[in-house]
């Protein structure tokens, strides 16, 4: 689907891959970020060129992506701030000078972004997630649950401790397995609720 004059599409986000960090030619391919009104999305803006600060942290991006793959409340993606038809005309809309860049936008703002200065290692992306855009469902606090997590919580607590455990350990065996992202997102709703409601998980 194409971008329109702002850089985005109704109810997506288009962005290209980071060229593959190898010699002898590795290319971009489109990928094609969902989103929705009102979620939070965590997007790097990034040059087609392969340049050493960009090799050395896309393995903890890549990884980053990977953790919140299923995440109902955060995307990360990139943008390709070479690509004429694509990525520069978003680069210019925020005003990205240096590479690679990283903004977050909250709440569906799309207006300017905030700009992250942190660390570019893994644990401090996911701290900065974690800390400035996540929404989590708390046990203690479920103003953040969907219905349907509220409802798997009160089938949980309903099945004891034993049960708990059992589920949790299931659940977190088949993290690595291949799913439907929609799928993948209810493992990880599921997985972080049963370790709230166990100590052992």
């Amino acid at each position: 689907r194409d971008l329109d004059d702002e850089g985005r599409a109704p109810g997506s986000l288009r962005v290209p891959r980071v060229p593959r960090p190898c010699g002898g030619g590795g290319g971009t391919h489109d990928v094609e970020l969902r989103t929705r009104d009102g979620r939070k999305e965590f997007v790097r803006e990034v040059p087609g060129a392969l340049v050493r600060a960009l090799q050395a942290m896309k393995p903890d991006w890549d990884r980053l992506g990977d953790e919140y793959a299923g995440s109902s409340s955060v995307l990360i993606g990139d943008v390709d701030c070479t690509d004429e038809d694509g990525g520069r005309p978003l680069c210019e809309k925020f005003e990205v000078r240096g590479y690679p860049t990283i903004k977050s936008f909250v709440d569906g703002d799309t207006t300017e972004g905030e700009d992250y200065n942190g660390g570019r290692d893994f644990d401090s992306l996911k701290s900065h997630v974690e800390e400035k855009l996540e929404i989590k469902c708390l046990v203690e606090d479920t103003e953040g649950c969907s219905e349907k997590e509220m409802a798997y919580m009160e089938k949980m607590k309903a099945k004891g401790p034993e049960e708990i455990l059992k589920q949790g350990r299931r659940l977190d065996g088949m993290k690595g397995d291949s799913m439907k992202p929609d799928l993948k997102r209810w493992l990880n709703q599921r997985l972080r609720i049963l370790k709230q409601m166990h100590e052992e998980l």
